[in-house]
């Protein structure tokens, strides 16, 4: 269980960071100089929330703000968890640092769960969709992200992942 809550938070947290501007100039922009380093930690339970620290680089004069985040993870077509943010994290300027997104995860189908984490092990993603939206705030602005459901091994290959 506890590798299952790692992959999908792991998920959940790059693809908030890299996909929350949909203009292409700025979106090359935040590829070349905004990203996710490694994971450094993950801790936390079902019951108090999760925390994920990431080691992140943003190379911009700008402090963007992950101010809200909400998710939800489909097994074969049917929602399996929801994943909301608890709290706005700011990602530091010019800065190599280590940030903690704490998250909130609630499980809606325990039978798909243990299928999550059986194709987790196996490194398959098949039949794994996420739904998500946020809101990254920089520079007083608020910039609205999301999609609907999408295919895990979509959204990986165009983060650059195989």
């Amino acid at each position: 269980m506890r590798h299952y809550i790692k992959v999908l938070l792991s998920l959940f947290v790059v693809i908030l960071l890299s996909v929350g501007c949909s203009q292409q100039k700025m979106a090359n922009k935040i590829k070349r100089e905004i990203g996710v380093e490694a994971i450094e930690d993950i801790s936390g339970s079902i019951n108090g929330g999760w925390v994920i620290t990431l080691r992140v680089r943003n190379e911009t004069g700008y402090e963007p703000t992950l101010s809200v985040a909400e998710g939800e993870v489909y097994v074969d077509g049917v929602m399996t968890a929801k994943i909301s943010l608890m709290s706005p994290v700011t990602m530091p300027k010019k800065a190599i640092s280590s940030i903690d997104i704490p998250l909130e995860i609630g499980i809606s189908n325990a039978i798909k769960v243990l299928t999550l984490v059986m194709k987790a092990k196996s490194n398959d993603f098949s039949g794994i969709e996420i739904a998500y939206n946020g809101t990254i705030e920089m520079m007083g602005i608020k910039k609205s992200f999301g999609t609907e459901k999408t295919q895990v091994t979509t959204i990986l290959k165009q983060l650059g992942y195989k």
